[in-house]
């Protein structure tokens, strides 16, 4: 019998699979398969350290809210700054190719 062999969830699978254990079904599918998983691992960070993202416990109960303010100063910083670096970048020599 041709059966389907299930693949061993990867560390960051099973790590945002506690994390979100009382979330629905379908979040709780897109948020723990492979690329989802390893995008939560980089993006929860990376939005906690900008301030966009915050949390604040209570009752022991994790609350997340978005900072809209801080994410549209954020993202206007990224568009001022993006096209400077990108001339930086262009000013360097390739390096040799093999």
């Amino acid at each position: 019998m041709a059966g389907r062999k299930s693949k061993k969830q990867t560390y960051s699978q099973q790590l945002v699979g506690m994390a979100t254990v009382g979330m629905p079904t379908p979040v709780r599918a897109v948020a723990t398969s492979r690329f989802g998983s390893r995008l939560l691992l980089i993006l929860v960070p990376a939005l906690l350290a900008t301030g966009i993202l915050t949390v604040s416990f209570s009752g022991g109960i994790p609350q997340f809210s978005v900072n809209r303010e801080r994410a549209e100063a954020v993202y206007e910083q990224i568009a001022t700054e993006a096209p400077r670096a990108a001339a930086q970048l262009r000013q360097y020599e390739p390096l040799p190719r093999r």
